[in-house]
């Protein structure tokens, strides 16, 4: 067994094949200037902006490859903001750029994002990354995302789940609590790569020289740390990143995001008014009303003209 077989973390990286990636990536995206790239011949428009986001992209790789091949967490932090701020300057360069979270790759990238922003202790880049997702207008953001984002201090409007299957678990992770939560997350981790199919990156460990940097469900390790989840019972399962959890956990990492308001969590609250932002069964914290049931979107009702504080009990 060689030194690196002892090191990685990601047991199906080949060691040569990590090394030629390794290099490839950093002499074409980290050690060369982009900006002399495109100044060096006159291009279109299109292909400028594809090669903008080789950059954003083949960047934010690189992380998660190195973090594959066993690199010390701490020294992941240097090439973590050269990857975000690859997309921050790609945003700005091509403001049309988004991510849309129907789409399944977009919506992994998503959460790959704002999972190492958190596990990595970058809680400046929550509110750039929010920037990048696309919102359709009056139709709101996926459910799960935005209990994600609330939870780092970003509000964004809440509207229907978009990409169900895969994410079934870990959204009921969110509105549970002890035992019963510990499964869902288990059970998210065992089905995790086969509910992944459709990524661009599915299988890539058997395709020789498609620059494979690993399989991780970074987001059942920021939910884990955010939700204070005890993960003694799924920190071994494939796929699990447990070293970005003992880092963030060392680090104090969720007590550096803002508390936002847990969408779909029991115990939330809403005002009279406002819009109800999610279906289940609610109870009166002003007058003993008895509980009702609302379904996201209406409008939050008075009690006999009386503004009111409702409060989230079971989520249907």
């Amino acid at each position: 067994m060689t030194d690196f077989d002892k090191t990685k973390r990601e047991p199906l990286l080949v060691e040569s094949d990590y090394l030629d990636s390794l290099q490839f990536k950093q002499e074409h995206y980290i050690n060369q200037d982009l900006a002399h790239i495109l100044s060096s011949r006159e291009r279109t428009y299109s292909h400028e902006k594809g090669l903008s986001w080789d950059w954003a992209f083949e960047s934010f790789e690189l992380l998660m490859l190195r973090y594959s091949g066993g690199d010390p967490v701490a020294d992941l932090l240097a090439c973590a903001n050269h990857a975000f701020d690859q997309f921050v300057r790609h945003k700005l360069e091509h403001p049309e750029f988004s991510l849309s979270p129907w789409e399944p790759d977009a919506y992994q990238y998503i959460l790959w994002l704002i999972s190492l922003a958190v596990l990595l202790d970058m809680n400046e880049r929550a509110p750039q990354i929010a920037n990048f997702i696309n919102v359709s207008p009056g139709d709101g953001l996926d459910s799960l995302l935005c209990a994600i984002f609330s939870r780092v201090g970003v509000e964004l409007p809440i509207g229907e789940r978009t990409i169900k299957k895969p994410f079934n678990e870990l959204q009921a992770a969110l509105n549970s609590s002890g035992d019963e939560q510990q499964q869902l997350m288990s059970r998210y981790l065992r089905h995790w790569y086969p509910n992944m199919k459709n990524c661009y990156w599915h299988g890539r460990d058997k395709v020789l020289d498609s620059g494979f940097f690993g399989y991780w469900a970074f987001e059942a390790a920021m939910v884990t740390i955010l939700w204070d989840i005890d993960d003694t019972v799924y920190r071994d399962l494939p796929y699990y990143p447990k070293d970005l959890v003992d880092y963030a956990r060392a680090k104090h990492v969720a007590d550096h995001f803002p508390q936002g308001r847990l969408i779909g969590a029991p115990g939330m609250t809403a005002k009279s008014g406002e819009e109800c932002p999610c279906t289940g069964v609610w109870t009166c914290d002003d007058w003993a009303v008895g509980p009702q049931t609302f379904s996201r979107g209406i409008t939050l009702p008075t009690d006999s003209g009386r503004q009111v504080t409702w409060r989230l009990t079971k989520v249907i």
